[in-house]
């Protein structure tokens, strides 16, 4: 009997140290536990001088790591801050955290310093409950416990030195062991440089136990535009097929509703860190602190790029959850150069510089791997001329189908480049300044107006020196854009609105629906509309910028179809190429026939959609109907008419103005 009550005690008494570091945990990280006693020690390890003096920081060579935290356990971080003096325009992604528990091998903690913190595109001052960057300081809050050991790394990869790392890191030393089920902190960035693709971004693919507790996202459009805040966020847990849960859009993720708001708001939980509308650039955060995901095997964390992924743009995150350990390892963290954010954007749609084929004349070229430079260049690739002074190579692109082109060339700068004139059809049109005492994107040199009437440009590039500190006359090229002079249809007959009813948020009748203008167009004629509205043809001009909006034209206007008519006159049969782009669905009948349909919710753009149209001698008819359901309402419409032999009217008037 007594033998088992002294097990019993052993037993209670080991339970009750458990319990007790469990408490001690639940003590330190819940408000309510403010006013009780704390029976653990806080520790501070910092980068105080030593020595007694005032140089309290620590300095950091090029290349090098310091670590800057190494202690036995048990315990729990509780608070982490960093100030940083670096003459790196860069540094917040060149300068990586990686943290490891329990002597393992591996970092359960890999993130560029500025990514850590919140802030992905630069330093921005804001507060969260666990995060925050203020007045040159850097902090967190999330408590990170730890079983044996805890060490923090900094590496620093700016290529300079860091003459000033501050940090304090302090801790809570327990005496006894964690419990069994309390999970290690890990936080993981990941990026994607263009999202030229049909999945969903990836914020995290982790195995395992544990639960999610935050993530921030930085977003940069290729476009300056702000269409793909229209993505859905996409979770799978434990293997499921379809996503456990499916958000309504990136604003709303991010608890914020229809938009970002232009200014900046800071939540204790989510929030817009940083906005800059010219550069088409987010940065947020988000917060699963009253909302965990718990995952038992393992979770995917995804988001649209775009509504349907049709957007391309630069997305990088940083997620932070707990798990129990083992975890698996992480990717290969990308190099330095392949973090910085884009300094300059580029279209989407680029020609490649290694693609193309130059006229060297006895010149010789190189293709250069500019991976470590930064990521602005395609394919992490440009061609590099190897030129001389007074040289000159050429470019001939051919097979070009508009008539007219605005051509962007994007060229590098760099110790060892030097100057050159552009000519076009032998026509100066532009000059290219190489120098750079660091090796970079300098963005593009943009040619305007260029006529292809016979499908071909000619591009000769002449060198006409190079800059006293020059140690060369090379020519750096990534690549060029051609947008095509786009002259849209000027004029029309518009009519609506007309029902689309809706059977469910996906099958709305009203595209398919067979109204009057689809077999009698009568300009003089009245017609019954939405709620038997009588509603007339109404004369609207095409904006210089091709996008009619219907928004201002016909009311209401969602929930509606509109129809828009025009003719089109040429001289002889021939094949003529229509581009048009809607907001929403939208068909086209050509001479009464039903040549093109697009059933789906978008932003209209132009020439999303390309239809050849037959034409008839003489007069031929265009009619357009457009869907709307909610929101923007709008369309674009051209012809490809390189001869400028077509007379488009809407009244059938051949004097009417032409597309130029």
């Amino acid at each position: 009997m007594l033998t088992a009550i002294v097990k019993l005690l052993i037993i209670l008494s080991l339970t009750s140290c458990n319990t007790g570091n469990r408490a001690d945990i639940q003590n330190l990280i819940s408000p309510a536990a403010l006013p009780y006693l704390k029976s653990s020690k806080l520790i501070q390890v910092s980068s105080s001088d030593t020595s007694g003096g005032n140089n309290d920081r620590i300095i950091i060579e090029p290349g090098k790591k310091a670590t800057i935290f190494n202690v036995s356990g048990p315990g729990m971080i509780v608070r982490i801050w960093f100030a940083v003096d670096s003459r790196d325009p860069y540094f917040l992604r060149r300068i990586v955290i990686r943290i490891y528990w329990d002597d393992e091998t591996r970092p359960s903690v890999e993130v560029p310093l500025g990514d850590f913190f919140g802030c992905g595109f630069k330093y921005r001052q804001y507060i969260s409950q666990y995060l925050g960057m203020t007045s040159g300081g850097y902090i967190c809050y999330f408590p990170m416990p730890f079983e044996s050991s805890a060490r923090i790394e900094i590496a620093n990869e700016t290529r300079q030195e860091i003459p000033g790392f501050f940090y304090q890191i302090d801790y809570q030393k327990f005496e006894g062991a964690l419990e069994p089920e309390v999970a290690y902190f890990h936080a993981q960035w990941n990026r994607s440089i263009r999202t030229n693709y049909d999945s969903n971004y990836v914020l995290l693919k982790a195995q395992g136990k544990g639960h999610i507790i935050g993530a921030n996202l930085n977003m940069q459009s290729y476009d300056g535009g702000m269409s793909y805040l229209e993505g859905d966020d996409m979770i799978y847990v434990d293997g499921e097929k379809k996503p456990s849960i499916h958000g309504t859009g990136t604003e709303d993720y991010f608890s914020s509703g229809w938009y970002f708001n232009k200014g900046e708001f800071a939540g204790p939980y989510n929030g817009l860190i940083y906005k800059n509308d010219t550069l088409g650039q987010i940065s947020a955060y988000r917060q699963y602190i009253l909302d965990p995901i718990p995952f038992k095997k393992n979770i995917t964390m995804t988001i649209e790029h775009g509504h349907g992924n049709q957007d391309i743009a630069d997305y990088s995150s940083t997620v932070y959850w707990y798990q129990m350990e083992p975890h698996e390892p992480f990717p290969p963290f990308p190099i330095a150069g392949q973090r910085i954010p884009l300094r300059i954007v580029k279209p989407a749609r680029l020609y490649e510089a290694e693609n193309l084929k130059f006229r060297l004349d006895g010149l010789k070229s190189k293709v250069m791997d500019m991976s470590d430079f930064g990521p602005e260049w395609g394919g992490n690739k440009q061609v590099v001329i190897e030129a001389r002074d007074k040289s000159s190579f050429g470019l001939d692109l051919n097979g070009l189908r508009e008539a007219v082109y605005d051509m962007n060339i994007y060229y590098s700068k760099g110790p060892d480049y030097g100057n050159a004139d552009i000519f076009v059809n032998n026509v100066k049109a532009g000059t290219i300044s190489g120098y750079s005492p660091h090796t970079m994107p300098n963005g593009k040199v943009t040619l305007t107006g260029l006529e292809t009437l016979t499908g071909s440009v000619d591009i000769q590039f002449v060198v006409t020196g190079k800059n006293v500190s020059s140690n060369g006359y090379y020519i750096g090229l990534d690549g060029i854009s051609m947008e095509p002079k786009r002259f849209y249809i000027p004029e029309w007959y518009i009519l609506g609105p007309f029902p689309n009813p809706r059977k469910t948020a996906s099958n709305r009748r009203g595209l398919d629906s067979v109204y009057l203008p689809e077999t009698i167009v009568d300009l003089q004629k009245d017609y019954s509309g939405a709620g038997r509205k009588p509603i007339r043809w109404k004369y609207v001009q095409t904006p210089v910028n091709g996008l009619l909006s219907l928004v201002d034209e016909i009311s209401p206007q969602e929930m509606v179809v509109t129809y828009a008519v025009t003719y089109i006159f040429s001289p002889a049969a021939c094949k003529v190429t229509l581009f048009i782009g809607t907001d929403d669905g939208g068909k086209v009948f050509f001479n009464n026939k039903e040549v093109y349909r697009y059933l789906g919710e978008r932003i209209a753009e132009p020439d999303q959609g390309e239809i050849q149209l037959s034409m008839n001698q003489g007069w031929n008819k265009l009619l357009i109907k457009i869907e709307n359901n909610l929101g923007a309402y709008a369309f674009y419409a051209r012809l490809l008419d390189r001869g400028n032999n077509l007379v488009v009217s809407a009244n059938q008037i051949t004097s009417s103005l032409k597309k130029k």
